[in-house]
């Protein structure tokens, strides 16, 4: 493990507080339905009302799928997903398999969390 690692998934997590404190304005373009963007800068545009992000690793970098209109039905994600930020107005739940089976996980609205202890999800509905 390197050792800016925590250094680095403290920043991402001092960074959403402060955008989540001043609101993100930035609007999405994909929904749940429609496909993610995988963005670049997740700053304001993962902490806007109404989307969802999903990353790559724990330390809420590396690859970014942004989802905007999360439904109930089964999303598979672009990658594993070991961390995300959902500003939806409901409960997220994560699956280890791609069909929204297995176990799984299950991240409150207006929250945000990783579990590399669980290893990576690669499904979820809201």
């Amino acid at each position: 493990m390197h050792r800016s690692g925590p250094r680095r998934a403290a920043l991402a997590v001092a960074s959403t507080a402060a955008a989540l404190l001043l609101g993100g304005a930035a609007a999405a373009t994909a929904s749940a339905a429609s496909g993610p963007v995988l963005v670049d800068d997740w700053g304001p545009r993962c902490t806007t009302t109404g989307n969802l992000c999903v990353f790559e690793t724990e330390w809420f970098t590396g690859r970014v799928a942004l989802y905007e209109g999360v439904d109930t039905g089964c999303t598979t994600a672009p990658f594993g997903i070991l961390a995300n930020i959902n500003m939806t107005d409901r409960p997220v739940t994560f699956y280890e398999n791609p069909d929204c089976t297995g176990a799984s996980v299950t991240e409150p609205a207006g929250n945000f969390h990783s579990w590399k202890s669980r290893g990576p999800m690669l499904s979820f509905r809201s």
